[in-house]
């Protein structure tokens, strides 16, 4: 017999994917900033190291006062790599606004780039529309 529908539960919401926890996660241009100050700090011989890095941003994120600091902690290590990956590619003379390329990662959407090595998973940003966003953010009168 099917329970009556006022009593069977609810359907699950479906999951979130991990870039969709890691987009969900509020940030701004100053909180990005300052993590990158965080990471400048880390000794020069683990600055490569990205189990230091997601160490030092965690501490950040704790300190900080978000919520869950492990989610907070990825979502900026996440946004810090896909600024540095689009940098390396599209802005690689730092011609942009620095104020408006930490505005832009902070919020713009992380994808899946499928660039990543042995998991086939890469996180990054969307190149064109990215830099479009960051066109838009120069625009607008700081």
């Amino acid at each position: 017999m099917l329970p009556h529908p006022s009593t069977a539960p609810a359907p699950a919401a479906p999951a979130l994917s991990a870039i969709d926890r890691l987009n969900a996660v509020p940030l701004s241009g100053q909180q990005l900033a300052a993590a990158l100050a965080m990471l400048a700090m880390v000794p020069a011989s683990h600055q490569d190291d990205p189990h230091a890095q997601a160490l030092a941003l965690q501490a950040y994120a704790a300190d900080s006062g978000f919520a869950d600091d492990a989610l907070a902690g990825a979502a900026l290590h996440a946004r810090v790599t896909a600024l540095a990956k689009w940098t390396a590619a599209h802005d690689p003379t730092r011609q942009s606004d620095p104020q408006a390329v930490l505005a832009a990662a902070a919020q713009h959407p992380l994808v899946d780039t499928g660039t990543g090595t042995g998991t086939g998973i890469g996180i990054g940003f969307e190149a064109a529309a990215f830099q479009e966003m960051v066109l838009f953010l120069e625009d607008l009168p700081w």
